[in-house]
């Protein structure tokens, strides 16, 4: 099924379920914000979305530079919307559906780039609980080593379902932005565990030669892009 989606280029990569906070200031994204809420700009209803893509490269892209654009994408559905004195917008979204940018619409009319994507279901097919456990395993230590497991999310059992994991483990982890995409766009769940497990282990081969792994601000900060 394909749908016609406004689209937030950004220099990172958002996966189904992981929250994206964003700070609004260019015309062109708070229009694309006000379309996106329709009548109603202080309380977003369900369902209202936007579309967020990695750039591959550069950092701004125009309605004719479709190659500058990772080709899968996740929808944002907006939860949260703040104005502030300045016109301004803080917003808070988060993850839904992956998509697959199939063409820019060059003539939509608006400010900001809008696309025709064709949505990408999550595959119900079984995984193997070895693996499942395995990366498990792997990630719970890789959070610890970084002190990111404090606070008990690695233990949850939520954990033991292949799609959230793999998810959880692609919003998680400290990648490069192929990386990140690449696992975004695996076909299903037991492709992104394999693909995860291998930067798993890369990484307790780097802490084997590095002994010592420096303390990383882990925050969630609001972009400051749009």
């Amino acid at each position: 099924m394909t749908a016609r989606l406004p689209l937030f280029p950004l220099g990172t990569v958002l996966v189904p379920g992981e929250v994206l906070p964003l700070h609004l200031f260019e015309p062109r994204y708070l229009d694309l914000l006000r379309d996106v809420l329709g009548d109603d700009e202080q309380q977003p209803v369900p369902g209202a979305r936007f579309g967020v893509l990695g750039i591959r490269k550069g950092h701004e892209v125009g309605a004719n530079r479709l190659g500058a654009l990772f080709d899968v994408g996740c929808a944002a559905e907006v939860l949260e919307v703040d104005r502030n004195d300045d016109g301004s917008c803080d917003v808070v979204a988060v993850g839904r559906e992956r998509f697959r940018l199939d063409r820019l619409d060059g003539d939509a009319g608006t400010a900001y780039l809008t696309g025709e994507v064709a949505w990408l279901d999550e595959p119900a097919t079984p995984v193997d609980p070895l693996l499942v456990e395995e990366v498990r395993s792997e990630f719970v230590e890789y959070c610890d080593r970084l002190g990111m497991g404090r606070d008990g999310a690695t233990t949850s059992p939520a954990l033991e379902d292949p799609t959230l994991l793999s998810y959880v483990i692609t919003a998680s982890m400290l990648l490069h932005l192929a990386e990140r995409q690449s696992l975004l766009a695996a076909s299903d769940a037991a492709a992104r565990l394999r693909t995860a497990r291998s930067l798993l282990r890369r990484e307790r081969v780097l802490w084997s030669v590095v002994p010592s792994v420096p303390a990383v601000d882990l925050a969630r900060r609001p972009s400051d892009r749009g």
